[in-house]
């Protein structure tokens, strides 16, 4: 999936290396602070399309960041607060994109 992260020094864009109720992990440009708090817009991408399905927009933490081999940082992020609908939103999306590689849950 494809992912926009606002936080309060930049907005740019990321991809998703996992995704669960809980949380995300990203593949990003740019560094993001442990601790940062964020907000994360996810976009349902498929063959290379974004979907009609509108994006999910989440307030989460930064919870771990790490250099990843290719110049790009790897991050983890704990959603804050999520609803009911949010959820709904996610488990659909899960759903749709299909079991691919098993998810791995963000660690807190």
């Amino acid at each position: 999936m494809s992912a926009e992260i606002r936080t309060a020094r930049a907005t740019f864009t990321a991809t998703t290396r996992d995704l669960s109720e809980g949380g995300a992990g990203l593949n990003c440009d740019r560094l993001v602070v442990e601790g940062e708090e964020v907000t994360l817009g996810l976009f349902l991408v498929l063959d290379d399309v974004e979907t009609v399905t509108p994006p999910l927009w989440v307030k989460g933490h930064v919870a771990w960041v790490r250099p990843s081999q290719d110049q790009r940082c790897a991050a983890g992020v704990r959603f804050e607060v999520i609803t009911d609908e949010q959820r709904k939103w996610l488990r659909q999306v899960l759903t749709e994109i299909g079991p691919g590689e098993p998810s791995v849950p963000v660690s807190v």
